[in-house]
């Protein structure tokens, strides 16, 4: 077959793909269809933070056992860093550790940090932070910010303390694993999220 007839036939080609449902993704990553096959959820799955990198039992042991161990992907290496220079006030309380122990969960943080592991939800988040670029606190970038605005205020005041904006996993039912998944939401004492 000639060189002409050939690039004739790649958008023939590219079209049949689309036609079977080989190429389903939408510039966001996935579309309506994508999901009423079933294909959405392991699409996410192999998305999720999880994937970004499985919890160092270390930091899950040291830092977890105080708050929600957040996925590294959530802040850029700088904010871990600032973070963990700084445990002797760590957000009002003495989190300090050995100094082996802060070196090898601030290596596993910045190895897997938003701007190092080119994750989608990781950038999603490093874009939220073009114009405040040291934030440390996740709950205060724009996209955290975004994607909670439609919680009503009264519903954590309501709940508190069991709702809190810094245990992920007390309304993300697999923010452990890594998923954030919207169908995934139980607020306590209200149930399954529906917007």
């Amino acid at each position: 077959m000639n060189r002409v007839i050939k690039l004739a036939l790649l958008p023939v080609a590219i079209m049949a793909l689309a036609g079977t449902g080989m190429v389903v993704a939408d510039r966001d990553g996935y579309d309506d269809d994508y999901e009423e096959r079933g294909l959405f959820s392991r699409w996410m799955e192999s998305k999720s933070m999880a994937q970004e990198s499985a919890h160092s039992p270390l930091y899950k042991e040291e830092c977890g056992s105080c708050h929600f161990p957040f996925q590294p992907g959530f802040l850029p290496g700088k904010s871990w860093q600032t973070i963990m220079g700084g445990l002797e006030d760590h957000f009002g309380e003495n989190a300090e550790l050995s100094e082996e122990t802060a070196q090898d969960i601030t290596r596993y943080l910045l190895d897997h940090a938003a701007d190092r592991n080119g994750r989608e939800l990781s950038k999603k988040m490093m874009w939220s932070l073009r114009h405040q670029p040291n934030l440390t606190r996740i709950t205060e970038t724009a996209f955290f910010r975004h994607e909670h605005d439609e919680i009503p205020a009264h519903i954590l005041r309501r709940q508190e303390p069991e709702i809190s904006f810094v245990n992920c996993d007390s309304c993300h039912t697999r923010a452990l694993q890594g998923s954030f998944r919207e169908r995934e939401i139980k607020i306590p004492g209200i149930g399954y999220w529906d917007d």
